[in-house]
């Protein structure tokens, strides 16, 4: 994951990036609730340009499955 992707995910939950590892979830980052998940998709798309489908945001396990996906779309 790479510094942007995690400052842009700090920015949005109001935490630190040192917080933030592949493998944090919603359960492990109490911030991380479903309306602030949202506005994390929502961030990232606009970030970056891309969109993710209902079944991808809604698929995520982890932060990690979300950076992967990110850079699939990137490519």
């Amino acid at each position: 994951m790479d510094k942007k992707f995690l400052e842009t995910i700090s920015e949005v939950l109001k935490i630190s990036t040192n917080r933030l590892k592949e493998d944090s979830t919603a359960s492990s980052i109490p911030e991380w609730d479903s309306l602030n998940h949202w506005a994390v998709i929502d961030k990232l798309e606009e970030t970056y340009g891309i969109e993710f489908t209902m079944d991808e945001a809604t698929g995520f396990k982890n932060l990690g499955d979300i950076f992967n996906t990110l850079e699939s779309k990137l490519k």
